[in-house]
């Protein structure tokens, strides 16, 4: 009988991208059986989780630090199950701070226990955006590392890590979603409202955090309407979050905030591309709103104790993935006090001003949706993240061959 293979990831990106990697798996090397720590997507596919993820997902280091003894506890007893189990491979999906303690743990037990299996970590460390010096102790965690970035190799190979490059999926994902019916291409069409998209994390301190000033900054652009005497169509504002946290979220909006709550993979995409701007919390969703060619700015809001290491140890240029990717700010970045209600207004208040003037949106405020700028844009990462292939699986398939290949 095969071993079973074990996957951990920590918040829903990382669910998502573990799916697909369970997908990709079976699609090359046949039905496995999965044990580890998931959410819904890694469970509608068989895994069988030993906790609740969302217990590794927070964020800032006051957080991690006063999780640390618990998660600590936590990761022994996954080294325990591991030890125990012994499966065919070892998969940790981002969690950075969690995954790679893990593996640590647990290349020092297999060692000891004259045992071994293929460690793999999948979403390199920002190494490129803080502390370069944390490659070494990536290698000497794991045996193999996925990433999704073409240039993050590189960092990793000189310390002896096979490193491979497997694409972004949502370079896949973004090029094979079909334009939704009723997406406005012709920004000029002052009779309809502008959609403005929010997208706060879906973490429950970006959600404390972040709802109410984007809230806010929607309600003044709200009162644009009207204000300089002519009779403007409005702002129409749509809130993506995590099933789970859909009472919180309304509860951090407050009654009559006009701003409609959605859920689920299909109704951000929906939105995602008929969105005329956005406003967003940094990570992963600046990646799919720039190849979806939406114009937008990003922020964040963590405890002072983060923020005060946070400025002294990351490159602030690099935090927003698409401004990293192609060097140049395709969206602003309004960090901690810098993240006001007003200061986001203005920045959208600028995209839908310029979005009705005839000509390309200028450079200084990024894409636009249906604008030149904006398809060049998408079809930049696009092209960056997608590796020379229209496969994700096969690429991923490719990368985990010599630790799935057939076994005696």
């Amino acid at each position: 009988m095969m071993a079973p293979v074990f996957i951990l990831a920590g918040e829903p990106s990382g669910d998502q991208l573990a799916a697909s990697i369970m997908d990709a798996v079976e699609v090359r090397f046949g039905k496995q059986s999965w044990f580890g720590i998931g959410g819904p997507l890694m469970q509608e596919r068989g895994l069988a989780s030993e906790a609740e993820m969302a217990q590794l997902s927070m964020m800032g280091f006051g957080a991690a630090l006063s999780a640390y003894p618990r998660l600590s506890s936590l990761s022994n007893r996954l080294v325990q199950r591991i030890i125990e189990v012994r499966p065919r491979a070892v998969i940790t999906v981002d969690a950075k701070g969690f995954s790679l303690r893990l593996t640590a743990r647990l290349k020092q037990r297999m060692a000891a226990e004259g045992w071994s299996a293929p460690v793999i970590h999948v979403v390199a460390p920002t190494v490129w955006a803080w502390g370069a010096w944390r490659a070494k102790s990536v290698a000497r965690a794991v045996d193999r590392l996925l990433c999704l970035f073409p240039f993050e190799v590189d960092y990793f190979t000189p310390h002896g890590l096979a490193a491979h490059f497997i694409g972004h999926p949502e370079a896949f994902n973004a090029a094979l979603m079909p334009r939704v019916g009723g997406n406005r291409d012709d920004g000029n069409d002052s009779s309809a409202a502008k959609r403005l998209l929010l997208l706060p994390g879906s973490r429950r301190s970006e959600i404390r955090r972040l709802v109410p000033v984007m809230r806010d900054a929607h309600a003044l652009l709200a009162a644009d309407d009207g204000a300089d005497g002519t009779q403007d169509s409005g702002v129409v504002s749509t809130l993506v979050t995590v099933p789970h946290l859909r009472d919180e979220v309304a509860a951090a909006l407050g009654a009559g905030s006009g701003t409609e709550i959605v859920t689920g993979r299909d109704a951000f995409y929906q939105h995602l591309y008929q969105a005329d701007a956005m406003m967003a919390a940094s990570g992963t969703v600046t990646l799919q709103t720039a190849l979806a060619g939406v114009p937008g700015v990003t922020c964040y809001r963590t405890s002072g104790l983060s923020a005060m290491i946070g400025r002294r140890l990351v490159r602030m240029d690099r935090v927003i993935l698409p401004n990293a990717l192609l060097r140049r700010e395709v969206y602003p970045f309004l960090f901690q006090e810098e993240a006001t209600p007003a200061r986001l207004a203005a920045h959208v208040r600028a995209i839908f001003a310029a979005d009705q003037m005839p000509g390309e949106m200028p450079d200084k405020i990024g894409t636009g949706t249906g604008s030149r700028a904006a398809r060049t844009t998408a079809n930049e990462l696009r092209a960056l993240l997608r590796g020379g292939s229209d496969d994700f699986e096969t690429l991923v398939a490719n990368a985990l061959a010599p630790d799935f290949g057939p076994q005696d």
